[in-house]
């Protein structure tokens, strides 16, 4: 280190946190809409003006009426008031808001144990990058925030002494009534409190710590229960969970390909760390990423999880190997030329990743992202257009799309509410290809319609010829639209057509 090194040390640590925020503004500004937003707004939005949980399902015909298991009715009660109030740019910044405590709530636990600040710059900025392709505006946003704030007070409790585990029951309320992702914090508590213990009564070391948090992990259980559907929500949710989900996010991590290379360099850093560290690393905490990792090459949406749980541990435990091995090497320290270039590298890299994100807000106007070639905006405006109406079925990732743009005019056979509404034989009729016409031909008899809005394919043709009582009446390069004849009786003047391109905006 270059005389006055703690001048240079501290201005290098500035610039590092100056990056590492950077980062999680940069690469947690994801602007594209994700599938079930629109539904989410919309039933915030439909709970506030009833005053009241809707309990019944009043958006489908598939499901009418059925009980909706709606747990995550706290989430769309903040995105309606967030659009409600400020628009797309609510719920972004909303969003970007949740991304930066979580990065200041991690930088917190690393600072809590001993790193090296470059190590503290690659390990955290790895992390924000595995979290990314998660973080939308969805409700799993406010899970990945309570599990870090969960993370947080067991890393004070255990390495600082500090006891704010009180705290944990008023979270878990919270939690609970915003997504059903509350699972893993109680699994997290719950593992580490055992494994400590285990730990203890094998060692014949007692941990007086360990008392006091198995209490507060009782008082937490029971805070489980307080939300509108009380134990039977637990139940539900272990039996949903315990049924396979054909929805990519809940599909196995291959490891045979370069899909999730970012968390597969995560996964491997800790496996080999843990290898060199093994006696010197935290029980509770060593289980707890064994746990997480194990549940995410299970189901890709748990990835975030594993990044959250994994960064501190990598940045502390690299951050002494790194040590180590400068003592070994005796490597030169850094002049001041060499100094002042990395510092002004890192402080480029940090202005260049706010100016990019800057010029994307500033070029969108703050808006969310709806892509005419991903959702069926124009098939949904010929609907609107020619004020068709009826039971459509469609397919389930435009459910929550359609709800917004035409309920109740229209109610839709599936959408993004899954198991929560419908019963496993409606999801399993439209979990099919769409070139799979026997199939179709079978959904279609099963659950009668006035309106078929489906993904273009090149089999439309055959169903055409197969099948005299639906009518051919639209398409565009993403949908295409079968009306039943019964209803197009009622267009004997003809239908209009959209005459210009949607904008690539929200709603």
């Amino acid at each position: 280190m270059p005389k006055n090194g703690q001048n240079y040390a501290t201005r290098l640590n500035g610039v590092i946190q100056l990056v590492v925020f950077s980062s999680t503004v940069y690469f947690f500004s994801l602007m594209q809409a994700d599938p079930d937003l629109w539904g989410h707004i919309k039933f915030g939005e439909d709970l506030w003006a009833a005053g009241k949980l809707v309990r019944f399902d009043p958006y489908s015909f598939t499901a009418y009426n059925h009980p909706w298991n709606n747990h995550e009715w706290l989430a769309e009660l903040f995105f309606y008031f967030a659009y409600f109030w400020q628009g797309d740019a609510g719920l972004l910044f909303g969003k970007l808001f949740v991304g930066l405590c979580i990065a200041v709530c991690l930088s917190k636990i690393c600072h809590i144990r001993q790193y090296h600040p470059l190590v503290y710059a690659v390990g955290m900025i790895l992390a924000i990058f595995v979290i990314s392709p998660g973080f939308m505006i969805r409700p799993q946003i406010f899970s990945f925030l309570f599990f870090t704030f969960f993370l947080y007070i067991l890393h004070i409790y255990y390495k600082l002494k500090k006891n704010y585990l009180f705290l944990l029951p008023f979270i878990m309320v919270m939690w609970v009534n915003l997504h059903g992702g509350f699972l893993m914090g109680w699994a997290l508590l719950i593992l580490a409190v055992s494994s400590e213990t285990i730990i203890g009564w094998v060692s014949q070391r007692k941990n007086p710590q360990n008392k006091l948090l198995w209490m507060w992990t009782g008082v937490t259980s029971l805070a489980v229960c307080i939300n509108p559907y009380g134990y039977k929500l637990l139940v539900f949710l272990f039996q949903s969970l315990t049924v396979n989900r054909d929805i990519t996010e809940w599909r196995p991590i291959v490891w045979d390909d370069l899909s999730f290379l970012r968390f597969k360099i995560m996964a491997c850093l800790f496996i080999i760390t843990l290898c060199m560290n093994i006696k010197k690393s935290s029980g509770w905490e060593v289980c707890a990423i064994l746990m997480i990792l194990f549940a995410s090459l299970r189901h890709q949406r748990h990835t975030p999880f594993f990044a959250i749980i994994c960064a501190p541990y990598l940045i502390h435990h690299l951050s002494e190997t790194f040590q180590s091995f400068q003592k070994i090497v005796k490597l030169p320290h850094l002049t001041k030329s060499v100094f002042n270039c990395l510092t002004i590298f890192i402080g480029l890299l940090a202005i260049y990743q706010f100016y990019s994100t800057v010029s994307l807000y500033a070029q969108t106007k703050c808006r969310i992202i709806v892509s005419p070639k991903e959702y069926p905006v124009s098939a949904v405006r010929f609907l609107n257009l020619n004020n068709i109406q009826g039971n459509i079925i469609l397919p389930f990732t435009w459910g929550e799309y359609a709800i917004w743009k035409l309920y109740p005019d229209c109610r839709v056979s599936i959408d993004g509410r899954f198991r929560t509404v419908y019963d496993e034989s409606v999801i399993q009729a439209h979990f099919i290809h769409p070139d799979d016409i026997s199939r179709l031909q079978e959904l279609i008899n099963q659950y009668p319609a006035d309106i078929f809005l489906a993904r273009q394919s090149s089999f439309w043709n055959t169903f055409i010829k197969e099948n005299k009582n639906w009518i051919y009446v639209y398409s565009d390069k993403v949908a295409v639209i079968f009306l039943h004849k019964k209803i197009l009786k009622q267009f004997s003047s003809g239908l209009q057509y959209p005459k210009s391109e949607p904008l690539p905006y929200f709603p």
